[in-house]
């Protein structure tokens, strides 16, 4: 060890070891005291002596005398009549901080406190500031709660402040603790304290540096005692800033109980925070946004599964845009949630002044209120500092009813077969019913169904199922062709033969004509599928999480015939550990690729339901209860509502997080299948929808869950067939590399129509099952 190691290492410069946060006062006016004085001064060599009463007593006549304007001679002889013959010296009192070896001359008590309120007046009159002095106020946390405390102590607006906190302090602590960077890995009490008392030594200040606990939470409240014992009586107010979720609601609990008010700062759009139950003692905790939750019921959860818990106390729904998307980084590109000096210090004393309007009876009502700086202040809406938009999608024409399109609109080829049977009202219910009960994108349902002259017509409804996410509407021409299945199926269990025709006009709109008989007719469906006709009603999309498992030969063999029954279609399967895991990466990064685009966000929203009021109101769309997210998934998710966020998150380059969802699922597959045809075109799409139907009945009878992950095979079609048109530059980008990876995993090309991607698993029931509009908004008889 060299010399200067050595001198480093001895305890005489080791001062950040000492946890001392209380003053020592000398008042040479009394013998002890001044020989006691004498000797700190003769023993301690690091003693540094900070001597202003000349200028402190000079202060003190002027505001005495406010009316005059006071010369340098007036103020001399003023400051010798207050001295009385008394040595400078020996006057005031003498402030020794051990842990800065600072000695430093004031005024005493009385005078210090009245000279160093004056400025107060009349902000807060004498009567106000004595009836403050009386007043106790505990804030705990001391990252926010430091500057709540120091701006307390700053107007003494209290007599008794009591801090706790369990922790030290950290360097990146300093982005919004005023301090220091002595006062590193100090207790963050201790050094609150300090800062308070080189504010103000003679604040009463009790120290609780374990922090509050539910072992020492009543001491605090109602005193007897931290750190030295001092704090006596019960609090008058409660300012609660914990990091600690069970201690925040055990604090409220508590405070309700002796009916003591909290107030809490958030740190995000100025939001304050005040429970009064000092005057609504029943009165629910956090204004019942988290209902009877008991702090024993979260004690032992993980940060992942507090979440949901944090979203509902800081309130989802009114959190600034970038503190939101702040959250969807954490534990992702930043460690924690932000906090900024400004926001943590205009926090401070809006909690400061709340609480002592509170402390002199002004009438502060319960609730949560914003002084949101960025509204107030503000230039144009938006962050000026974001990059332009891109534009925004070309409206989709709203879908429509089967009433309120124009018969030509609807139009069948005239005549139907010769032969061809009436289908009574019940019959037709059945067929249509079969129908509608296919598989589509999103819940689109994009089907209108017309029944004319013996013949039933499918029709695309496009408005419902174009997005860009759905390239030209190919997957809406899938859900199509299983409907078309699913009403084969149907028709033979009635015993009926089926003649279909898709797109018999050669457009879009007509996808399909169904031409029934009572006998077999030449060119008429095969009954090789009948068999899964009874797993129409079965058939749902499970995205329960599964546990790895292999997928049985038979089941791959049955799977696999369903799919090849129909010319052109082949089922390719992933099942590797390695496989799953590449594929699992990807569907993320598309996932993550969907949400940060605008126009696919926008559409994704679209899709979901949020309550089961709306899904059961609107009876398409995807109801977020079936997605099967747990509570901390689901609230990361409600979170990418908006948009903003996800600009946000964008351009920070981040999003990692948005991939996580899709990872877990395929963590629990069996296999991700992948079922393709060897063209592109609308009929292939359409005969791609039949063998998805087929191999999707035949994993219900076998109990196989299936889960549908479409993004990348259609993103990558509007990339490869429509040259990324609707995409972004950098969405465009990022869907290429993907695609290389994709491509080394299935074994496609670019005339390939890539019609479903989906995870096999075995998984128990759904949550929820997708909802299907009635007939009678599907289906027009003529």
């Amino acid at each position: 060890m060299t010399r200067w190691q050595a001198l480093l290492s001895s305890p005489q410069r080791r001062d950040a070891e000492s946890t001392e946060w209380r003053p020592r006062l000398f008042r040479p006016a009394r013998e002890a005291d001044a020989e006691a004085l004498g000797r700190l001064l003769r023993d301690d060599a690091r003693v540094r002596v900070f001597d202003a009463i000349d200028r402190q007593l000079a202060d003190l006549v002027k505001t005495r005398h406010p009316s005059r304007t006071l010369d340098a001679r007036e103020i001399a002889r003023l400051v010798e009549e207050h001295l009385g013959g008394a040595p400078r010296e020996a006057y005031g009192v003498w402030v020794h901080y051990p842990w800065s070896h600072r000695l430093v001359h004031l005024l005493d008590e009385a005078e210090f406190v009245e000279l160093r309120t004056n400025r107060n007046k009349y902000k807060i009159s004498a009567e106000e500031q004595e009836t403050l002095a009386r007043r106790r106020i505990g804030v705990v946390g001391l990252s926010v709660g430091q500057s709540v405390a120091l701006t307390i102590a700053l107007e003494r607006s209290a007599g008794e402040l009591r801090i706790a906190d369990f922790d030290h302090l950290e360097l990146s602590n300093m982005n919004r603790i005023r301090t220091g960077v002595h006062n590193l890995d100090v207790p963050k009490a201790v050094a609150t304290a300090r800062d308070i008392a080189e504010l103000d030594p003679f604040f009463k200040v009790t120290c609780f540096s374990e922090g509050v606990t539910p072992d020492n939470m009543d001491r605090f409240l109602l005193g007897r005692g931290g750190d030295g014992g001092e704090g006596e009586g019960k609090l008058d107010i409660v300012v609660e800033e914990c990091d600690s979720l069970d201690i925040k609601l055990e604090i409220r609990y508590r405070a309700r109980a002796h009916r003591i008010p909290v107030v809490m700062d958030t740190s995000d759009r100025g939001l304050i925070d005040v429970e009064r139950f000092d005057l609504e003692p029943d009165r629910p905790i956090l204004h019942g946004l988290v209902g009877d939750l008991r702090p024993e019921r979260i004690r032992g959860l993980s940060t992942e599964d507090k979440v949901p818990y944090v979203m509902q106390i800081i309130g989802q729904d009114t959190l600034s845009a970038r503190f939101g998307a702040t959250l969807i980084e954490v534990q992702q590109t930043v460690s924690t949630w932000p906090q900024l000096g400004s926001a943590v210090v205009h926090g401070g004393a809006a909690a400061a002044d709340t609480a002592r309007r509170i402390a002199l009876g002004e009438p502060v009502r319960s609730g949560r209120y914003f002084v949101d700086l960025e509204q107030l202040i503000g230039g144009p809406e938006g962050d000026p500092a974001a990059p332009p938009a891109p534009p925004a999608p070309a409206p989709r024409r709203p879908a429509q009813g089967p009433a309120a399109l124009a018969p030509a609109a609807l139009a069948l080829p005239r005549g139907g077969e010769a032969g061809a049977v009436a289908l009574d009202p019940e019959r037709l219910r059945r067929l249509v019913g079969a129908g509608i009960a296919a598989p589509s994108g999103g819940n689109c349902q994009p089907w209108l169904w017309v029944y004319e002259a013996r013949r039933l017509g499918l029709f695309h409804d496009r408005a419902r199922s174009e997005s860009l996410a759905d390239f030209r509407g190919a997957g809406g021409v899938v859900a199509l062709g299983a409907a078309a299945e699913n009403v084969v199926l149907a028709a033979h269990r009635e015993g009926l033969s089926v003649r279909l025709s898709p797109f018999p006009l050669g457009g879009e709109d007509l996808a399909a004509t169904f031409d029934f008989f009572d006998a077999p007719v030449s060119g008429a469906e095969d009954h090789a599928m009948d068999p899964l006709a009874d797993a129409i009603g079965l058939r749902h999309t499970n995205r329960r999480p599964g546990a790895r498992a292999a997928l049985a030969d038979e089941h791959r063999a049955a799977l696999a015939a369903a799919v090849r029954s129909v010319p052109g279609a082949d089922l390719q399967l992933l099942e590797s550990d390695a496989a799953l895991e590449e594929i699992g990466a990807l569907i993320g990064a598309g996932d993550r690729v969907r949400l940060l685009a605008r126009g696919t966000h926008a559409d994704l929203m679209k899709e979901v339901r949020w309550t089961e009021a709306e899904a059961a109101a609107r009876r398409d769309g995807i109801f977020v209860g079936s997605l099967e997210l747990s509570p901390a998934d689901l609230a990361g998710f409600t979170m990418c509502r908006d948009f903003r966020k996800m600009e946000l998150v964008r351009r920070w380059g981040g999003g990692r997080a948005l991939e996580k969802t899709a990872r877990k699922a395929i963590a629990g597959a069996m296999a991700v299948a992948l079922i393709t045809m060897p063209r592109a075109g609308l009929a292939d799409y359409f005969q791609g929808g039949r063998a998805v139907e087929r191999a999707w009945l035949t994993a219900a009878q076998r109990g196989i869950a299936v889960y549908p992950m479409a993004t990348l095979p259609y993103l990558f079609a509007r990339l490869i067939r429509g040259g990324g048109e609707g995409l972004d530059p950098e969405t465009a980008a990022v869907a290429r590399e993907l695609r290389e990876r994709y491509v080394r995993l299935f074994d496609v090309t670019d005339a390939t129509a890539e019609v479903l991607l989906f995870r096999l698993s075995l998984a128990g029931p759904p949550s929820a099952r997708a909802l299907r509009r009635p007939l009678e908004d599907v289906l027009v008889v003529r």
